[in-house]
């Protein structure tokens, strides 16, 4: 049992970045969890004048009592962040507005007294999907790299079902353990995602690299320094954001993918005879995979 335990707190990073893209977002989470409301906003992209200013329509600057400046929210990581601003000019239903915290391409939402600082927001216009499914992922990853769970899970699908059997309660456990196994998790990209839209469906085909922290010392459990993984993460729209529904390709610490289904047998999945002796099996290369990594001459 305890080798069993062992083998499973090795892979239990793996989809820290992707279950969350990954990624994740989640407008739901399982019974056991939290539940993360998220407000439909429109946003609009920003460009700049130079010297550190911005010429933005004028429904993105709000005033309210008790903040003595004028201040706008930027999506950042698909939630609202509130930055002060000076109005320098204003014409014809747009200002002029100075701020060195703003930068071109940002996105600032449209009537920004419909949210708060750090709400949870979904961009319903003035946006793309395929720039949106970005959106997604990088906020999948960020909450994953800062291990919150509720905010992980709020980007996967309640239909969450993959080829190995996982769905989004058991995905939820696999990260809660995550966290609790693994320090600072480090999520990269190889080369931007290639992404795929047809019919309110999505397939990301991914190159990641996953890093994290066991037992003081820092390595790779998806790709390594010559190879990143490979993935296949499939989205599909709600009513105004972009869920993950299933994920095709993690290979933890390089083995084949169908090992995280024997390690599922301890999250709630249900093993055939020969597939739970085949999880006996993996435990001695694993340990031997895990510490080569890990071990303090790795």
């Amino acid at each position: 049992m305890e080798e069993t335990s062992k083998v499973l707190r090795i892979v239990l990073l793996v989809l820290l970045g992707v279950g969350g893209l990954v990624v994740t977002i989640w407008a739901l989470l399982s019974p056991t969890g939290g539940y993360v409301t998220e407000t439909p906003v429109g946003v609009v992209e920003i460009d700049s004048r130079g010297d550190g200013l911005w010429f933005v329509p004028k429904d993105v600057i709000a005033q309210q009592s008790g903040i003595p400046s004028p201040f706008v929210l930027r999506v950042k990581h698909l939630r609202a962040e509130r930055l002060k601003v000076e109005v320098t000019a204003e014409t014809d239903g747009r200002v002029e507005l100075r701020s060195s915290d703003l930068k071109a391409g940002d996105l600032l939402i449209l009537g920004p007294s419909e949210a708060r600082a750090g709400q949870a927001v979904a961009a319903t216009t003035g946006i793309d999907d395929e720039r949106l499914i970005h959106l997604t992922l990088e906020a999948g990853m960020e909450a994953a790299m800062a291990e919150d769970l509720d905010e992980s899970i709020r980007f996967i699908s309640v239909n969450y079902s993959d080829d190995l059997g996982y769905s989004r309660t058991s995905m939820r456990k696999l990260l809660k353990r995550a966290y609790k196994e693994f320090d600072e998790p480090i999520i990269t990209w190889d080369e931007p995602p290639e992404i795929n839209i047809k019919e309110g469906q999505a397939i990301v085909s991914a190159k990641v690299r996953l890093s994290a922290v066991y037992g003081g010392r820092r390595n790779y459990l998806l790709g390594d320094r010559e190879t990143p993984n490979h993935l296949s993460v499939k989205l599909n729209k709600s009513d105004y954001s972009w869920k993950v529904f299933a994920i095709e390709g993690l290979r933890p610490l390089g083995f084949e993918e169908e090992f995280l289904r024997l390690l599922g047998d301890d999250l709630g999945l249900e093993l055939t005879e020969s597939e739970k002796q085949e999880k006996g099996r993996a435990c001695m290369p694993c340990r031997q995979r895990m510490s080569e990594r890990f071990s303090s001459g790795s």
